[in-house]
């Protein structure tokens, strides 16, 4: 028995087949066709969305939108790449009615693009709603870290500056010793040529002041490092330890069926500061007066905990506070200690109450002392000093609701981890790849950010409806 054998490649048909044979009823880029059809890109702020009428006709930004859709559902992000597939690819010659563009044309619009590709994602959010995948009963807000284009090695420090100036110095100081040398020995030819060493070293002098400025420079910036070619770019730490050129990508994650429903792209390094703004942006998307959010630990700020409250929001968030560890931990915690609201002050396990004493306005918090602390019999359980002090955190109110609505639900944080680790694993895995980005600078991370995401979001709805069912309803739409 031989093998399968295919059609001689001069086979002639009397009934030449077409693109959309090939193409199945229910294949995924029929789904991106009609979506992106029904999008308005002129709307959107698409770039060319409207062709003039002289000089030579552009493409159309709906056809290189379903380019890069179709390039992020498949891991090919690269605009030369792009370029290949659309000339080789069956799928793609039937989405694109068979365009060519070259690969400066499908670079210059994810570039050029940036915000309009990011209304484009929240536009896909509005059709999830409309089809009642989203409800908004549960959001888990979290980060991740994504690598930048810059590498390690771009970044610049005052540590580094410092040794750089040091190695300068080094170097200037050899080169005077041997210019000594050199006239006290005029007339040796082995000993090296005065002039070249004065050039020398003023050419090393002047790059010690271009350290010495870069370094005065950064003090008046405030500023730790900075990354050469992405200024707006940050080292950060990564969960796997080492730290690297990156951006802090922020999601909130719909509890129903864990589509991405609000992202952002910021330079933070820490999560401290995200929870309000995340939790807003994903109140305004949803619509909704009241709203049900949880983080893990990172996302522990008072005064965000307050704001978010203030806002109609309760957050599920776990304490981030630090422990009392004198006495090798063994002392009364924080939490063994009763705020009374009326009196402003705080009773001791052994009744005693704490006064306030001290408002601590750069760490936001006040500061509570006993007074009697020498008679208690509890004291060398309390502390081992005079008197014992407990501090108070200007949000403290709003901290202790967040722990209390957790320890009345504890589950919500297995909740958190099902839904905001799958999405970030999806994008870094099986849409960017390397989990690191090509396009330089905030605005190139965001429009980036916003087609993973957008890719992300389509591939999780495609499994969950049906490719079949979502033709139905863009058809019927």
């Amino acid at each position: 028995m031989g093998f399968v054998q295919g059609e001689s490649r001069t086979q002639g048909s009397l009934f030449p087949v077409s693109l959309d044979e090939l193409i199945g009823d229910d294949h995924l880029v029929r789904v991106i066709d009609l979506w992106v059809d029904r999008v308005e890109v002129g709307r959107l702020g698409f770039a060319r969305a409207q062709p003039k009428h002289t000089g030579r006709p552009p493409y159309d930004p709906a056809d290189l939108l379903k380019l890069y859709l179709y390039g992020y559902l498949n891991q090919v992000r690269s605009s030369r790449k792009l370029e290949r597939e659309a000339q080789r690819n069956i799928e793609l010659l039937w989405l694109l009615r068979q365009l060519r563009p070259d690969f400066k044309t499908i670079a210059n619009f994810r570039r050029e693009n940036g915000q309009a590709l990011v209304l484009a994602c929240r536009a896909f959010v509005g059709f999830c709603r409309e089809q009642s995948l989203v409800t908004g009963q549960l959001v888990a807000i979290d980060g991740s870290k994504f690598g930048a284009v810059a590498s390690k090695r771009k970044v610049i420090s005052k540590a580094k500056l410092a040794r750089e100036r040091e190695r300068i110095d080094a170097r200037i100081a050899q080169y005077l010793v041997e210019l000594d040398a050199a006239d006290r020995s005029e007339g040796d030819e082995a000993v090296p040529d005065q002039a070249q060493l004065s050039t020398t070293i003023a050419r090393l002098k002047h790059q010690r002041d271009n350290v010495i400025s870069a370094h005065a420079l950064m003090e008046e910036m405030d500023v730790a490092h900075h990354v050469q070619g992405e200024p707006e770019a940050r080292l950060m730490k990564t969960a796997q330890g080492p730290s690297r050129v990156a951006w802090n990508v922020q999601s909130a994650v719909d509890g129903e069926h864990g589509l991405i429903i609000h992202h952002e792209v910021t330079d933070e390094a820490s999560d401290n500061r995200q929870l309000e703004p995340m939790a807003k942006a994903a109140q305004t998307v949803l619509g909704q007066a009241e709203l049900t959010v949880v983080a893990d630990a990172g996302y522990s700020n008072g005064a965000q905990l307050d704001a978010c409250e203030r806002s109609g929001i309760a957050a599920f968030v776990p304490p981030n506070r630090a422990i009392n560890n004198q006495g090798d931990g063994a002392l009364f915690q924080k939490d063994q200690f009763v705020f009374d609201a009326q009196r402003d002050g705080y009773h001791c396990p052994a009744g005693q109450f704490l006064a306030r004493k001290q408002a601590m306005h750069k760490r936001r918090e006040v500061i509570y002392a006993a007074t009697v602390c020498g008679a208690c019999p509890l004291k060398r359980q309390c502390t081992n000093a005079k008197y014992r002090h407990v501090s108070r955190h200007n949000h403290e109110a709003a901290l202790e609701s967040a722990r209390a609505r957790l320890e009345a639900d504890p589950n919500k944080m297995r909740e958190r981890r099902s839904l905001v680790e799958h999405p970030f694993g999806t994008l870094k895995t099986h849409i960017l790849g390397n989990g690191r980005l090509l396009l330089r600078g905030a605005s190139g991370a965001r429009a980036e950010m916003a087609l993973a995401v957008l890719a992300y979001n389509f591939r999780r709805v495609s499994n969950i409806l049906g490719n079949g069912r979502i033709i139905e309803v863009l058809a019927t739409a």
